[in-house]
């Protein structure tokens, strides 16, 4: 059975089709990135992996699919920042607490995005901080 959120993103992803075909949706903009330990995306526990990244503006959600296109977790984001950071900056940024990785922001030409589940954490740093590389395509 798929979960409430793994049903919201396939329901935000028809919607957005629809506003493609409609001339409407922003544009696309696709990443990936290797992420060598197990996470949590918005109460979805997902598998160390190679994952492609679409974040969709008009909606400010970010969704993670894995390398066969299949839809595995979503989240919707805040903007921080709007300006778009270097391609050598973009990042994701996962908060370690109790063992446990929860993607907390992501960092890229989409400018800087908080991920909304976790908008009440402290901002993680030091030993409660891991960055994993993403390269726009």
């Amino acid at each position: 059975m798929l979960s409430t959120t793994k049903l919201m993103a396939i329901s935000s992803l028809l919607m957005l089709l629809v506003m493609v075909e409609q001339g409407t949706a922003q544009k696309r903009m696709l990443a990936h990135a290797t992420i060598p330990f197990e996470f949590w995306l918005a109460g979805d526990r997902l598998p160390a992996g190679n994952y492609q990244i679409e974040v969709f503006e008009s909606t400010a959600y970010v969704l993670f699919l894995s390398t066969d296109g299949q839809v595995v977790g979503g989240a919707y984001t805040l903007l921080l920042d709007g300006d778009p950071v270097k391609d050598t900056d973009a990042r994701l940024i996962f908060r370690i607490q109790d063992g446990r990785h929860y993607l907390y922001a992501g960092w890229g030409s989409y400018g800087k995005r908080l991920v909304k589940a976790e908008s009440t954490q402290p901002a993680p740093s030091g030993d409660s901080r891991a960055e994993v590389p993403v390269i726009f395509h």
